[in-house]
């Protein structure tokens, strides 16, 4: 199954509501694509904000936090590419693992920080953008998030990093990368496309903030690598909306009457909207 949509908000919500027409709140092998990651329009905003207080009236993590897990979005913003890569996985990230809840994505982390076999620290995204800085287009670079190894092919004109762990991940039964692969692809026109892979996806209180960083992450690398923001599909080989006690706090009357509000939020927004334009005429 295959959504389409303009924006990050309005592909969660079809999502959501696709997810909640089947069995058990579960689909397989479902593929969202994002045509304008990073445009946000107000019936966006409504949606986003409405799924926010969802998530903190029920203590879980804001969308923000999530896609920070991601993309140091903050860190960019006050300090620049310094701050993303320097000041993130040296100064901040030492200490935001620390912390209780830290015990998952940590994909910024693997992505700004490796150790080689010898010893030494390299940039997996950094490398990525330089290398998307060296072609034009058509030419794909892959950062995996589970499996492989961790080296970086210079004959190719691509790269495949493996951002798995054998010492944080491999005696682990659970708490393992979601997030699979990543893959950047060079279109015609210089439009840097994104995909991702997710072996296990949570819609309710994961997926609006994972496409909100990887949205960040997708346009950050588009501007140091001079290109344009393209589209951003996101892959989920399975995908829940959760509900039980070990997965969410929440039942599902709660996320029904959720997916209604943020149905109708947007709804009023886009005739708002709709309404403006038609004066304007």
């Amino acid at each position: 199954m295959e959504i389409y949509g303009t924006t990050t908000a309005e592909v969660w919500l079809q999502a959501c509501e696709h997810v909640a027409t089947k069995p058990r709140w579960e689909e397989h092998t479902l593929i969202l694509h994002v045509a304008s990651p990073v445009r946000m329009r107000a019936r966006d905003r409504a949606v986003a904000e409405k799924l926010d207080t969802f998530l903190r009236e029920h203590d879980a993590l804001p969308n923000h936090t999530v896609a920070e897990t991601i993309f140091p979005a903050y860190e960019y913003m006050h300090r620049g590419p310094e701050g993303v890569f320097t000041a993130y996985p040296e100064v901040l990230y030492p200490k935001l693992k620390k912390h209780p809840r830290r015990g998952w994505g940590r994909y910024a982390e693997r992505l700004l920080r490796r150790k080689r076999a010898d010893g030494t620290t390299w940039s997996p995204l950094e490398k990525t953008i330089e290398k998307l800085q060296s072609f034009r287009s058509r030419n794909t670079f892959d950062i995996a998030v589970a499996g492989g190894a961790a080296d970086l092919d210079d004959e190719d004109e691509g790269v495949t990093i493996a951002l798995y762990d054998d010492n944080l991940d491999g005696m682990k039964p659970r708490q393992l990368p979601c997030l699979s692969h990543l893959s950047f692809h060079v279109l015609p026109g210089d439009r840097l496309h994104l995909t991702a892979l997710y072996r296990s996806h949570y819609y309710v209180q994961r997926l609006y903030g994972n496409l909100l960083g990887l949205a960040r992450l997708q346009d950050f690398v588009a501007q140091q690598a001079g290109k344009m923001t393209g589209e951003l599909v996101c892959h989920s080989t399975y995908a829940k909306l959760e509900t039980c006690a070990e997965e969410a706090r929440w039942k599902k009357a709660d996320v029904q009457r959720l997916l209604q509000d943020a149905r109708r939020v947007f709804e009023e927004a886009s005739a708002n909207v709709g309404g403006v334009h038609q004066e304007a005429r």
